[in-house]
């Protein structure tokens, strides 16, 4: 029984309706647009069809302590984007789909050549843009997320093994610093945040 007196409902409930629609973690893309647009990838473009393997991003928010006489709190400080890691196929015969994606590699830590060994120092170079886009059944796209000023943090090219028959594969660890968010209007994914400032008047904006 509830506090008032009624019994609990223990069936699926809302969840379990006709109109709800389940993200699934297999209905997903994830692609890359570098800045690297070299002879072997004129575009830069890192397409979708080489990932094996990538997550959703993840955000940290500080927390700051506040003390007075005997008592603590905390409230909630700056947000911190954390590293992802999406698994690449490291196959041949794809020709520009690789070559964009080691392209960019090289572009950030140049690890063909090591007696140069050249590292870009702009953004506009090393930096890239990462889409994420998760679907419905239909293929209709319910969320999107866009990284940017996005760079390899950490390159795995990955371990060989003679007794196994995996294939062969490239894991990166990505930082970013952008995030934006989109959800589809239809899935019922809108929303908005409540942001009360001091709001006095005459507040000077920064």
């Amino acid at each position: 029984m509830s506090a008032s007196g009624e019994s609990c409902k223990m069936g699926i409930g809302p969840i379990g309706g006709p109109g709800v629609v389940f993200k699934r973690k297999f209905r997903w893309l994830f692609s890359i647009q570098t800045n690297c647009k070299k002879s072997g990838n004129p575009a830069g473009y890192v397409p979708p069809s080489i990932v094996k393997l990538a997550a959703r991003p993840n955000l940290t928010i500080e927390e700051t302590e506040i003390n007075f006489l005997n008592a603590k709190m905390w409230i909630p400080g700056k947000g911190a984007w954390e590293t992802i890691t999406v698994t690449y196929y490291d196959v041949g015969g794809l020709g520009s789909a690789m070559s964009a994606l080691f392209g960019w590699l090289a572009t950030v830590y140049d690890f063909t050549d090591s007696e140069n060994l050249c590292q870009s120092s702009k953004q506009e170079s090393y930096g890239a843009k990462g889409t994420l886009q998760l679907f419905d059944g239909c293929g209709n796209q319910m969320e999107e997320w866009t990284l940017g000023n996005m760079w390899p943090q950490a390159i795995n090219f990955g371990e060989l093994d003679y007794s196994s028959s995996e294939e062969v594969t490239v894991e990166l660890t990505l930082r970013y610093s952008e995030v934006d968010y989109l959800a589809a209007s239809d899935c019922g994914g809108t929303f908005e945040a409540c942001c009360d400032g001091c709001g006095w008047p005459g507040q000077i904006p920064f």
